[in-house]
């Protein structure tokens, strides 16, 4: 077998051959928002490393009506052929080549409904806006091309559209002409880059400029909502990139950092090299709380960070996505944690959101990845559960050491595809490559423990679900007190077990230091609880969150832990951030833990504990005043907040009050179904900004008639353009409708798929994440019995019936405490 030949059957099938490369593309598209098609052309400048008579690209959805090879002066014309399942077009070429060779391509493709590719979005006024999304593996909807990570090129493009439309793109345009009521712009060549982050906007847009920045930063939104920024967001943008320029030693590796803002549909922002785009319902208002401006703060400083992390190194293949979204979510989290130090609540426990999705069905950060449908299974646990892995590396490495290595990591590969096992390849330590490899190669996590034996201390790690043999490298660092002062030890748990030795006068321990682990932890010491006061926010959020889980699990006593949250509450102002947090975990409680039969008991057993009397014309003024209306409202049913809601509700132009949503929520649950009914109709009459949020608080509804309105609702067309599929689950909260839900959804099933992507429509089966019970567990397996032929569906149903399982174990011993108060 030939040399050549031999490499070049060496690729995956799911994988364009290695030996071919992308040097430069040039695309030339046709576009008119108001069609449902547009047009194309393109030239992909290739260089081929060794002889080959084929030549493939990645095309998705796109009807390719000519395709011919220009090589060495000559130009030959090429079958038209389909793709292959991984969306690989392969062209017998009539000879062999090799070096330099052109494809040019002419071909037609569809205006997606859908956010994915190129797709439509249209304001409550009529003006249409055409937006991209081409991460991941979406590019090629667009345009043919080599649509993979690791074949880095540059682009051009050049867009026709009519000359009332102006056309946004990665580089700011060169020239500007007109044809007769056409508009043509060029845009300058990119940067070298990979394709998931090109990107487009068409429409007629406003802009701002940012006065404070030397990189002439633009912010686009459409001109009939344009965007109302918040007045820290110039100084968030140069900050972000100036800390982080210091903290890696690396100038901002492009000349452009634009953003645009519009309606993204799920899609919270995503980090277009030099055209940042954000979702419009991720800006916060003025007066929105201190944890929306953190969140908002930290959005800005991640798709920032994407520059170095993503943008400029890029990881090899997306198996390795966590190298783009951890490293920057950890970044990002940074910068907030040390430039605005006082509002940096929403960085605190980033693992806490991880630990319920991340179970033995759950996929690991590092998993095989195929098609589009593989990466949509990322989900939220690089960013919470990847970021926790990092910052549990610094606290054991130490943060100057990590830092230095982050810097070497930045300068050994800028501009190139990296993998994770050059990453660890830079850390010194096996025990350090052996923790990244045994927390993103596993699932689920380990229940630290320490206890005394003898005159010695143990500290032991189990699988919290019950594993055989499931070990991690764990970094611990304990917290100890003596009565006095505070001090660390840290240490590295490999193995089962590890025999420790503490200062003998050590009174009380705490097992996670700035609330960094990646682990859950009981203290079985026999010691005194660790001071509260002498722990920071972060280890107080660790704390309580722990507490929960324990709780959930039975390793403590569950109405023990909520008396210890009703004293915390009582202690501090409804309207404090301390307090919002609170009423969250209380919030949560009904929807995850209380079960059929004791959700009225529960709440008359809180509504006496809680000893807050809230003055509502007051709290409804302030950021956290809707969480407590919709808590006291919406769960404990009192009459105050229900009359508060309604009265509010129906003032004169309530629509722009902050807190309409909740309001909304509290009366879908306390309304006749004829008054719910109306809310419906007004929902229809309401601006879209207004419907985003009215939508999923109109699903906290109380009986079977309001859930079938709703899911009506969700399927007309006063919902086109939405994403609808998020609020499927909003019924299912509620125990007593669970069932209902599942028959109501089983029978608009031809109209949901309809309405849904393939790839959203495999995560269906988590609106039902939070049953608890064997008639929900049947109700749910039913229900998606016949939608097994979706894929990647059946791994998500698998992920659910599994939840629904363990909660229906566990709930016995949940229901057993609470009857206890009856």
């Amino acid at each position: 077998m030939n040399s050549w030949l031999a490499i070049a059957t060496a690729d995956v099938d799911y994988r364009l051959p290695t030996h071919v490369h992308l040097k430069h593309q040039s695309v030339n598209l046709q576009i008119d928002p108001s069609s449902p098609t547009f047009s194309g052309s393109t030239e992909l400048n290739l260089i081929l490393e060794i002889p080959t008579k084929s030549l493939a690209y990645h095309s998705k959805g796109l009807d390719i009506t000519q395709a011919s090879l220009v090589y060495q002066g000559k130009k030959w014309p090429l079958n038209i052929t389909k793709p292959n399942q991984y969306e690989i077009v392969t062209h017998a070429l009539p000879i062999e080549i090799k070096g330099d060779a052109t494809l040019k391509i002419k071909y037609r493709a569809a205006i997606s409904d859908h956010v994915e590719g190129l797709y439509r979005v249209q304001n409550d006024k009529g003006q249409v806006y055409l937006l991209s999304q081409f991460q991941s593996m979406e590019a090629r909807r667009v345009f043919p091309t080599l649509d993979e990570p690791d074949k880095k090129a540059t682009f051009s493009f050049n867009v026709t559209t009519p000359k009332s439309y102006t056309v946004l793109h990665n580089t700011q345009a060169s020239s500007v002409t007109y044809e007769g009521d056409a508009k043509v712009t060029q845009f300058n060549k990119t940067p070298k880059m990979n394709t998931d982050i090109l990107a487009l906007a068409v429409g007629q847009f406003a802009q701002q400029k940012l006065t404070k920045n030397n990189l002439n930063t633009m912010v686009y939104s459409p001109v009939s909502h344009k965007a109302m920024l918040p007045p820290y967001f110039d100084k968030v943008v140069v900050d972000s990139v100036s800390f982080i320029e210091d903290y890696l030693q690396s100038p901002f590796p492009f000349q452009r950092l634009d953003f645009v803002i519009g309606n993204f549909g799920g899609i919270a922002a995503m980090e277009n090299l030099g055209l940042v785009a954000l979702n419009e319902n991720q800006v916060p208002s003025s007066d929105a709380t201190l944890r929306a401006h953190c969140q908002f703060k930290k959005l800005i400083a991640h798709e920032i960070a994407h520059s170095w992390f993503g943008n400029d190194i890029t990881m090899a293949w997306y198996d390795d996505y966590w190298l783009n979204e951890s490293f920057t979510e950890f970044i990002a989290a940074k910068v907030v944690k040390t430039l605005y130090p006082d509002t940096a609540s929403c960085t605190h426990v980033p693992q806490a959101k991880a630990f319920n999705d991340d179970n033995q069905h759950a996929i690991p950060l590092i998993f095989d990845v195929k098609t589009r449908e593989d990466t949509v299974a990322y989900g939220q646990l690089y960013y919470t559960k990847g970021r926790a892995i990092l910052e549990m590396l610094e606290q054991a490495y130490g943060a100057e050491a990590l830092q230095q290595r982050l810097q070497l990591y930045v300068k050994k590969f800028a501009g190139k595809n990296v993998s994770t096992d050059q990453f660890l390849a830079l850390l010194p330590e096996t025990k350090l490559q052996n923790m990244i490899t045994s927390f993103t190669q596993n699932t689920g996590y380990p229940l630290v423990t320490i206890s005394k034996r003898g005159d010695h201390y143990v500290l032991a790690q189990n699988d919290l679900l019950d594993r055989n043999d499931m070990l991690w490298t764990v970094p611990v660092s304990l917290k100890l007190w003596d009565g006095k002062q505070v001090s660390t030890q840290k240490l590295i748990l490999e193995g089962a077990e590890l025999k420790i030795t503490l200062p003998a006068n050590v009174q009380s321990i705490f097992l996670d230091t700035n609330g960094a682990g990646y682990f859950r932890y009981i203290d079985g010491t026999g010691l005194k609880e660790f001071p509260f006061d002498k722990l920071s926010p972060s280890e107080q959020a660790s704390y309580r969150d722990n507490q929960q889980s324990m709780a959930i699990s039975g390793h403590i006593e569950y109405m023990a832990y909520i008396d210890s949250v009703v004293r915390e509450l009582n202690q501090l102002p409804l309207d404090s951030e301390q307090a919002n947090t609170l009423i969250n975990e209380l919030h949560y409680v009904f929807i995850d833990h209380i079960q059929l039969g004791h959700q009225q008991p529960f709440a008359r057993y809180l509504s006496a504990q809680i000893t807050h009397q809230p003055d509502w014309e007051t709290l409804l003024k302030k950021p956290y005043g809707g969480d407590v209306l919709q808590f006291f409202g919406l769960y404990l049913k009192a009459p105050d907040a229900i009359k508060t809601a309604k009265e509010y509700y129906y003032r004169p132009n309530s629509q722009q009050h902050p807190h309409l949503d909740k309001m909304i929520a509290v009366l879908a649950s306390s309304t006749t179904n004829a008054q719910y009914q109306q809310l419906v109709t007004q929902f229809k009459q309401m601006p879209s900004q207004v419907k985003d949020s009215m939508l999923p608080a109109l699903g906290y509804v109380n009986n079977a008639e309001k859930v079938k309105l709703y899911y009506d609702l969700l399927l007309s067309d006063a919902t086109k353009g939405m994403v609808i599929d998020v609020n499927f689950q909003y019924p299912a909260f509620n125990p007593a409708l669970r069932v209902i839900a599942a028959d109501l959804i089983a029978k608009r099933k031809d109209k949901i798929i309809a309405r849904i992507t393939p790839a959203s429509l495999q995560w269906f089966p988590y609106s039902f994440i939070t049953s608890c019970s064997k008639a929900q567990q049947q109700a749910v397996s039913k229900l998606f019995n016949t939608w097994l032929h979706i894929e990647g569906l059946e791994e998500k149903l698998n992920v659910v019936m599994h939840n629904i399982e363990q909660c229906t174990k566990r709930s016995k011993k949940i229901s057993q405490s609470i009857a206890s108060i009856h």
